[in-house]
């Protein structure tokens, strides 16, 4: 993918989108808590927008929960100008209120509209299967999920998500 907004580091805190169309970095969408995460503006073919965000909150463990509960919040919501996609490792799954909440304000979660929301991604080739669905691919309700796919990545302890999207 010849275009890239990348916020690297060297450990899990690094994080960065990758596209096939141009895409410009986003600043002052949103403040991030946690980890890095960059949002970009994607320029599809025929001059249409989508905002994209990486997301990567801490997970809610000790005295981590309450930052991972602001992290959730600080996320954009849905703007009626413009079609923003949320994905990455959201340390929750769909059980967790802070998530539903985060749907609540206008998204839908990819693999929800089609009956995989509960499919495991984490942990990955470890001695056990996965057991908990935290990576996502959240749209505005207003796009239409027309696939979705979770897939084993070799060299990371997260199996991946695909999601073909159709845009209003």
């Amino acid at each position: 993918m010849p275009y890239r907004v990348l916020q690297a580091e060297a450990d899990v805190s690094g994080s960065g989108i990758y596209a096939r169309h141009p895409v410009t970095e986003l600043t002052g969408l949103f403040t991030p808590i946690g980890h890095n995460m960059p949002a970009a503006a994607l320029t599809l073919p025929g001059g249409s927008r989508v905002e994209v965000v990486s997301v990567h909150p801490n997970p809610p463990l000790g005295r981590k929960e309450l930052e991972w509960k602001a992290s959730l919040r600080a996320l954009p919501g849905p703007s009626p100008s413009v079609v923003r996609v949320l994905a990455g490792d959201f340390n929750a799954g769909l059980d967790h209120r802070p998530f539903r909440e985060l749907l609540a304000r206008g998204y839908v979660d990819a693999a929800d509209q089609l009956g995989q929301g509960l499919t495991p991604t984490w942990p990955n080739f470890r001695p056990m299967p996965p057991i908990i669905a935290i990576d996502h691919v959240v749209a505005d309700r207003r796009v239409a999920v027309r696939d979705f796919e979770v897939l084993d990545v070799p060299g990371t302890d997260h199996r991946g998500v695909f999601a073909e999207l159709q845009l209003p």
